[in-house]
């Protein structure tokens, strides 16, 4: 309705000032021009002018207002849809982990509710148990563990249901006549309600399965050793069950052996925007790495790297991201001369940065291949560094006369120190995101990463920001002299062949 009354007037104006002109032609006619009637007349047309003029004004002022109103409304929902967009596929990420552990987890888990049913289980209690989903969910718990463990864990469930957390050692006789020794944990849920709605149960197993009481601990071992012996063993279970989901078959590092034999890898990239026209490398990329079975099944990033770690296998991982990123590159490079090489960043492990052979491995690859080292850089990882700094010395040492490039990841993650960073020549520095994420909200912070600038420019490094989400977060990197970004508001991370030969933006 205003804006309907504030159209009305315009147009009474509008219509009030041809009528008027209209009259003054008029009355001029009529009067035969006196000079007298003339001036009059013309003062109240420019009047009314004047007056239309001053409306047209305001209204155009109140347009461009509603306009740049309306622009902010659409960037702030823009926005929200690009975070709506990432909670999902981080809640997706999380469900498809959350999915995994609970189908890998070794502890027999279930949810009892106050009427002693059955409402929630993991495979592990299905498989204890010798039943199917259907013979457990809303079954009662006398039907789906018999007389003896029921009677035992109803004579507790009384404690656990005035918000007591239950904690206990025992010995079940299973059907078949052996003796289960067990750790049994009781919560109740939700955690500090004073009238929990049921309990979880947490059964674990404390030699790994079922045993006679016998062998349930050898002689003059203690039961906090037969726990590391089910900790180990529940580990090797985890491994197992996410090696098979992510690649196929129960050996752990024979498949992801033959991953790496039979290129099950895929070479991603996510772009690293350079904030200044004037910046010396205009296209960067990180480059990260993704198991073909993640994508087709939608498994969360990085789901083997525990698996690599665990058997010692992150530095033939790192070796095979050198080595085909280099001959990708240059197939590139070959099926189109205009293309122009940008700076490829590679992160590399704790372990590959230990390894003294690691570094001639690169110094070969670069020398058999024929790659320009100057587009090559290595990340670094913070605690890394730290942990292990001659290793570092040596590893930069080594390579830096061939031209390859440095970049210390996650700084400031734990504490803001330069102290580390003595002794090293490094190119890059990026600052961690967690210390990003709040700089519009938390003025220390930016005081941190401005901080964090001025000194990197100070030593002779350029600042990178992670986790950049927002254009106003890359507004304020730029005000404070960060040169360069990335995050998700800058690029995802997709197949190197399609991030690489996105135009320059």
């Amino acid at each position: 309705m205003p804006y309907m009354m504030r159209n009305l007037r315009a147009i009474l104006g509008v219509a009030l000032t041809v009528l008027l002109g209209v009259m003054l032609i008029a009355t001029i006619y009529f009067t035969l021009f006196d000079l007298e009637w003339i001036a009059f007349l013309a003062g109240v047309l420019f009047a009314a002018i004047a007056a239309t003029a001053s409306q047209l004004s305001k209204a155009q002022w109140i347009i461009a207002r509603r306009t740049k109103q309306l622009q902010r409304a659409r960037d702030a929902l823009a926005q929200e849809s690009a975070r709506r967009e990432r909670a999902a596929e981080a809640q997706k990420v999380a469900e498809a982990r959350l999915q995994l552990i609970n189908d890998a987890l070794p502890v027999m888990i279930a949810f009892v509710d106050r009427d002693e049913r059955c409402r929630y289980h993991n495979p592990a209690f299905a498989q204890w148990r010798g039943r199917d989903g259907k013979q457990i969910e809303g079954h009662t718990l006398r039907e789906v563990v018999g007389d003896e463990i029921y009677r035992d864990l109803k004579s507790r469930s009384a404690d656990v249901f005035t918000g007591k957390e239950v904690r206990y050692e025992v010995e079940w006789r299973q059907p078949g006549g052996e003796i289960e020794s067990c750790a049994v944990t009781l919560l109740p849920y939700p955690p500090d309600a004073e009238r929990p709605s049921g309990f979880y149960a947490l059964i674990a197993s404390m030699v790994g399965g079922a045993a006679p009481a016998a062998t349930a601990a050898h002689p003059g071992e203690s039961i906090g050793d037969v726990m590391v012996g089910a900790h180990e063993s529940g580990e090797t279970f985890y491994l197992e069950s996410m090696t098979e989901q992510l690649i196929g078959g129960k050996d752990p590092r024979a498949q992801l052996v033959r991953a790496l034999q039979d290129d099950q890898f895929i070479l991603f990239a996510q772009t690293i925007r350079p904030l200044a026209a004037a910046a010396p490398w205009p296209r960067l990329f990180e480059v990260l790495l993704r198991l073909q079975e993640e994508e087709q099944h939608m498994a969360p990033p990085g789901g083997f790297i525990p698996v690599a770690e665990r058997y010692n296998l992150m530095a033939e991982i790192d070796r095979w991201v050198v080595r085909n990123l280099l001959k990708w590159t240059l197939e590139k490079q070959r099926s189109d001369a205009a293309w122009r090489m940008p700076l490829y960043c590679v992160n590399l492990a704790g372990s590959s940065l230990c390894d003294p052979e690691f570094a001639l491995y690169v110094r070969a690859e670069l020398r058999r291949q024929k790659f320009t080292a100057g587009n090559l850089c290595f990340e670094l990882a913070e605690p890394d560094v730290i942990d292990h700094h001659a290793a570092a010395q040596a590893f930069m040492g080594a390579l830096r006369p061939l031209g390859c490039r440095f970049t210390l990841d996650a700084f400031g993650s734990t504490k803001v120190s330069f102290a580390p960073l003595k002794g090293l020549t490094l190119d890059f520095l990026k600052i961690d995101g967690i210390i990003i994420q709040n700089i519009l909200q938390d003025p220390a912070e930016l005081a941190r990463t401005r901080a964090i600038v001025l000194a990197s420019h100070k030593i002779g490094m350029r600042a990178i920001a992670e986790f950049v989400e927002s254009e106003e977060t890359l507004a304020k990197l730029r005000e404070i002299g960060v040169d360069y970004a990335q995050g998700f508001g800058i690029g995802k991370p997709g197949p190197i062949a399609e991030v690489s030969w996105e135009k320059k933006r």
